[in-house]
C-alpha cells in the first residue's frame, strides 16, 4: 500500500486546553417567507428532550420537498428527542437558531440503535415515489430506488431509500448539535454521502458509547466538534470522487480512532486531535493521500499489529518534516512523515 502525507506549510497551532461548546452561530430567528419553521408548543414540536419529536421534524422536511423542492427548515432552540431515522431530501437545509444551539437527542438505549450502523439522520439522493403523494411544483414523479434491498443503517429498516450521489447538491445542516445517549453502540449521527454545494457547519457531536458522528461524508465541513464515541468519522471515497475537506474542527476521546477511512483524500486544515489512539486509521489494501495544514496532535498514539504480525508503537509529539523512511506500508519519500497520525490495518 502506498501512502503519501503531503506537506503544505505544516505547522502547529495553539488551541484551548479544553473543547468548549461554541455559542449559537445564529442567535436570533432569520426571516424568510419561503422557509419552513418548526414551532414549539402543543401544535408543534415539544423540544423538551422527553417527548418524541421525530415525526414533527420529518413533516417539516417533507413540507419543503412538497412545496419548493429545495429550501430551508429553521429549528429553534430546544432538545428534540429522535426515535428513528430522519430523512433529508436533496436540496433541503436544516439550520438551527436561538441563544443556544438546538440539540437532536437520542435517548439512552433507543430501540434499533444497539447493533451495527444505525442513523439518526440520512441525507438522501431523492424522495422515493409515493402513491397518492401531493404534486411537487406541478410534478408527481419522484425518484426510484436502485435496489429493493434494505438499506443498512435505516431505523426502522427501509427498502426504497435513494442514497445521495454525485448529483446531490445544496443539502446542508448548520448550527444543530447531536447528543447520543448511552447504550446505543450502533448509533451514527448523520450519513452525508453528498456532492458539491453541500456542507455541515457549527455543530457538536457528543457520541458517548455510540459508533460515530458521521458516516460516508462528502464535500466540505467546518467548525465540527467530536467528543467520545468509537470513531468521530467513518468514511470511504466521497460520491463525486474528490476529496473531503474538514476545517477548524476538533476530535477528543474517541476509543479507536478519530477518523476511520479509505480513499477519502482527506484534507485537514486547522484541526485538532487529542486523547485518541490514532488520529486517522486507514483501511488496509487502499491507496490514500492525506493533506494536513496547521493542525495539532496531542496525546495521540497507537499500538497495533501490521499485516506481517509485527508489533509497532507509533507516537510522536509533532510532525516531522522531510522524513525519508519507510514505516509499515506507506512511503514517506520527501513528503512529511507523521507516524502518530496513522494506523493500519484496521482491527
Amino acid at each position: 500500500m502506498k501512502f503519501k502525507l503531503h506537506r503544505t506549510a505544516v505547522a502547529l497551532f495553539v488551541v484551548s486546553s479544553s473543547f468548549l461548546m461554541a455559542q449559537s452561530y445564529y442567535p436570533v430567528r432569520l426571516e424568510d417567507k419561503s422557509s419552513v419553521y418548526v414551532t414549539r408548543g402543543s401544535n408543534g414540536a415539544r423540544g423538551d428532550g422527553i417527548a418524541d419529536d421525530t415525526d414533527v421534524l420529518q413533516q417539516a422536511i417533507d413540507q419543503v420537498e412538497q412545496t419548493t423542492q429545495q429550501g430551508v427548515v429553521f429549528l429553534p432552540e430546544g432538545r428534540y428527542r429522535i426515535s428513528h431515522t430522519l430523512y433529508v431530501w436533496p436540496g433541503v437545509r436544516l439550520i438551527g437558531f436561538g441563544a443556544h444551539r438546538p440539540v437532536l437527542l437520542l435517548g439512552d438505549n433507543t430501540p434499533g440503535y444497539g447493533d451495527g450502523l444505525a442513523y439518526m439522520m440520512f441525507f438522501t439522493g431523492g424522495r422515493p415515489e409515493q402513491p397518492g403523494a401531493p404534486t411537487r411544483n406541478g410534478r408527481t414523479n419522484r425518484g426510484r430506488a436502485g435496489s429493493d434491498s434494505i438499506f443498512p443503517g435505516t431505523v426502522p429498516a427501509v427498502r426504497n431509500i435513494i442514497d445521495a450521489s454525485p448529483g446531490t447538491f445544496y443539502s446542508a445542516i448548520s448550527n444543530i448539535d447531536f447528543d447520543m445517549g448511552e447504550g446505543n453502540s450502533g448509533a451514527v449521527g448523520i450519513r452525508f454521502h453528498v456532492a458539491q454545494h453541500c456542507f455541515m457547519t457549527h455543530m457538536e457531536f457528543r457520541i458517548r458509547s455510540g459508533m460515530a458522528a458521521l458516516n460516508d461524508v462528502g464535500n466540505e465541513s467546518e467548525d465540527l466538534h467530536f467528543i467520545g464515541g468509537r470513531y468521530g468519522i467513518i468514511t470511504s471515497k466521497p460520491s463525486p470522487g474528490w476529496q473531503f475537506t474538514l476545517l477548524d474542527s476538533t476530535f477528543e476521546g474517541q476509543r479507536e480512532a478519530a477518523i476511520k477511512e479509505h480513499e477519502a483524500g482527506l484534507t485537514l486544515v486547522r484541526d485538532s486531535f487529542r486523547n485518541v489512539p490514532a488520529a486517522v486509521s486507514i483501511d488496509p489494501g487502499y491507496a490514500e493521500e492525506l493533506w494536513i495544514k496547521d493542525s495539532r496532535f496531542e496525546r495521540t498514539q497507537r499500538t497495533h499489529r501490521d499485516q506481517h504480525g509485527q508489533r509497532a508503537l507509533r507516537r510522536s509529539a509533532c510532525l516531522r518534516a522531510h522524513a525519508r523512511e519507510r514505516r509499515g506500508h506507506y512511503s514517506a519519500g520527501s513528503d512529511v512523515s507523521c507516524p502518530e497520525l496513522l494506523s493500519w490495518p484496521f482491527h
